[in-house]
């Protein structure tokens, strides 16, 4: 059972998705793995939609006009082409679904009117129950209503109210561990005093990290970031009245998502949580800006007065800066060089596993080939590395609990050899001593040199003779 038997640091709702499509394309006989691609194409082209939307919205003098249209184009192109999130929704994770949530709240809590709040806020109590990150700009959301429009807060914080209290609840009732999955280990993953180099404090290594995956981003999306910014600039001082506190805040904020690189195992990937409002006020401004200056570099336009062909020039060399970055990465993911490992020796490492181990036999592996191979993991054990923290924390504190017995039980499976094959994570699992012990002991490796991906080293073993 999901977080009872399984580790899992996601709330419910990513893996519920995941369930149905799995029956979705069993009933269809289609390839399990086109199912999840196919949702994440839709999640991401639905997201678009609500950028459009929102952009639509802002760009409006009034409530109710729809003269920003051509805001909303230009909004939806730009977040079509902003190279994370076209990366990340690749695979089946689930900020892309989270953010479907918070952006569709996002564009009904503009409305300023009490069924489209308790809307906004149904459709906002699924973000945290998606991923916990929505969980800061559920609250801002709140207390700016109860600050600012006390008479929309209660219909807005009612159903977030319910729904979360009544799944969290429920989980827990059922399962006895969803806390200690979705909060416990979650905190348990920022790093600790006593694991840090020396000389080294939270602090520094928090900002160190912020500081490269924030390189990171600003490498890919620099340009997109400043016309953004301006973007923002311009709203906040020119936006329509009614809205423009609220939006400037919560887009801001939005943006700030890259501070979640401080948690453990968390990376540039956590920015595509601001990037559908990045690209709604990079569309707002390349709108505002357009529909102000394109049109008059026309007037006059001669042999005598060639301004316009300059114009169209500086024009595309600003394309050009904005667009060469992202383009080159997202066709690097294309070309799967962006992956772990490219499809052919993803299938090669599948085929490995599929051969050295019964259809029900159980095998060690990061979870994505097991579930390539159609294989169960020995003890369920995928989350490597909340498994790897939970264990040195609770070695650290002398105080054995669940990350310590459950190596024990795989160390003894392994010295039975009821584990058919193990490819070792040699960054994560390979750190557990029970496990990489048993197995040096019990089993014999397949090839001479680890095995490199793009993040980490990989090993293959088999029971001794």
């Amino acid at each position: 059972m999901l977080y009872r038997d399984i580790m899992a640091p996601q709330p419910p709702m990513h893996f519920w998705a995941g369930e149905a499509i799995v029956h979705v394309t069993r009933a269809l006989g289609v390839e399990m793995i086109r199912g999840f691609r196919a949702f994440s194409l839709l999640v991401h082209l639905a997201t678009m939609v609500c950028v459009y939307l929102a952009a639509v919205r802002i760009a409006a003098p009034r409530a109710g006009c729809r003269c920003g249209r051509a805001a909303g184009l230009w909004a939806a192109g730009a977040y079509m082409v902003l190279p994370l999130g076209f990366w990340w929704t690749l695979g089946y994770q689930s900020e892309p679904l989270e953010m479907l949530f918070m952006m569709a709240s996002f564009v009904l809590f503009l409305s300023w009117k009490p069924g489209r709040a308790a809307a906004s806020g149904a459709l906002m109590a699924l973000a945290p129950l998606t991923n916990m990150t929505a969980a800061p700009y559920t609250l801002f959301n709140i207390g700016y209503l109860a600050v600012r429009r006390p008479r929309l807060a209660l219909a807005y914080a009612l159903p977030i109210a319910g729904i979360i209290t009544a799944v969290v609840v429920g989980m827990e009732w059922r399962t006895g561990a969803y806390l200690e999955n979705v909060i416990l280990n979650q905190v348990g993953s920022f790093p600790r005093p006593e694991f840090l180099p020396p000389g080294q404090t939270l602090l520094t290594y928090a900002w160190g990290k912020i500081v490269n995956e924030g390189t990171d981003v600003l490498r890919l999306e620099a340009g997109w970031i400043v016309i953004g910014l301006l973007g923002l600039l311009r709203f906040a001082r020119r936006g329509e009245p009614t809205i423009r506190e609220y939006a400037t805040f919560y887009a801001f904020f939005a943006l700030c998502s890259i501070l979640y690189v401080s948690k453990g195992g968390t990376v540039d990937y956590i920015f595509t949580i601001g990037e559908p409002f990045l690209a709604v006020f990079a569309g707002y401004f390349c709108w505002h800006f357009s529909r102000k200056h394109f049109a008059r570099w026309w007037a006059g336009f001669g042999w005598r007065n060639l301004s316009a062909a300059a114009g169209i020039l500086a024009g595309s060399g600003l394309a050009v800066v904005l667009l060469a970055p992202g383009i080159a990465h997202s066709w690097g993911t294309l070309q799967q060089r962006s992956y772990e490992l490219p499809e052919y020796e993803t299938a090669r490492i599948v085929e490995q596993i599929r051969k050295n181990s019964r259809p029900d036999g159980l095998i060690l592996a990061p979870p994505m080939y097991a579930f390539l191979a159609e294989r169960r993991l020995a003890e369920d054990y995928s989350e490597l590395l909340l498994w790897m923290i939970k264990y040195k924390n609770e070695v650290q504190d002398k105080q054995p609990g669940r990350a310590v017995k459950t190596s024990e039980r795989i160390g003894q499976l392994l010295a039975a050899k009821k584990v058919d094959f193990v490819v070792l994570d040699m960054g994560q699992t390979a750190r557990i001593p029970p496990i990489k012990d048993a197995i040096d002991r019990f089993y014999e490796p397949v090839r001479q040199e680890e095995y490199r991906t793009l993040n980490t080293r990989l090993m293959f073993y088999r029971p001794k003779p």
